[in-house]
C-alpha cells in the first residue's frame, strides 16, 4: 500500500504533466455565505448512483423507489444517466432510509451518500456501500460482540452489530 506522500507525489507528477490548463484569472473567489434554508436543504438530501447499469427507466425508477422507501414526499432529479439527487421533506425521513440500506433497482445496486454543502454531485465517491451481513455457524460460547467485530472487520469497518 502507497503511503500518503507516494500517493501525494504522484498526484503531484500527473498534475505538472497536464500544464497549465487554466490561470490565475480563470479563479472566481466567492464571499457569499451558504444560505440556512441551502443547508438544511442539503442536510435533507441524498446523492444516489446505479452501480452497473446506468441507464435505467426513469420514471419506472422513481415510481419503484418511492414504494420501496414508503415516501411520495421526496423529490428526485436525474443529474445523468445512473446520477440522482433526493430531497427528502424531513432529516428523519432520509435517515430513515439511509439505515435500511443497501437499496436495489432492476438488480443494480443503489450506492447513496449524504449531500455536503461544499462539494458537486459529481465528486462523491460512489465506489463503496454499506451492507447488512448474517455470520452463522458460531459457536454459542462465541456469540460474543468482540467475536463478531473480528469477523465483521475482515470484511470492512464494522458499524453496528
Amino acid at each position: 500500500m502507497e503511503s500518503k506522500e507516494e500517493n501525494g507525489m504522484r498526484v503531484e507528477a500527473l498534475c505538472k504533466s497536464l500544464g497549465h490548463l487554466w490561470s490565475e484569472n480563470d479563479v472566481v473567489e466567492v464571499f457569499i455565505k451558504v444560505p440556512p434554508q441551502k443547508r438544511d436543504e442539503c442536510k435533507r438530501t441524498l446523492f444516489g448512483k446505479l452501480y452497473s447499469k446506468s441507464n435505467v427507466n426513469y420514471p419506472a425508477f422513481l415510481s419503484t423507489i418511492k414504494k420501496a422507501w414508503k415516501t411520495e414526499a421526496v423529490t428526485c432529479s436525474q443529474k445523468e444517466p445512473g446520477l440522482f439527487t433526493f430531497v427528502f421533506q424531513s432529516k428523519d425521513e432520509k435517515e430513515r432510509v439511509m439505515k435500511i440500506a443497501p437499496w436495489s433497482f432492476a438488480n443494480n445496486l443503489l450506492v447513496l451518500k449524504q449531500c455536503e454543502s461544499e462539494i458537486p454531485e459529481h465528486c462523491y465517491d460512489f465506489t463503496r456501500s454499506t451492507f447488512w451481513v448474517r455470520i452463522g455457524g458460531i459457536p454459542p460460547s462465541w456469540r460474543v460482540e468482540t467475536v463478531f467485530n473480528d469477523l465483521g472487520r475482515k470484511l470492512g469497518p464494522v458499524l453496528d452489530i
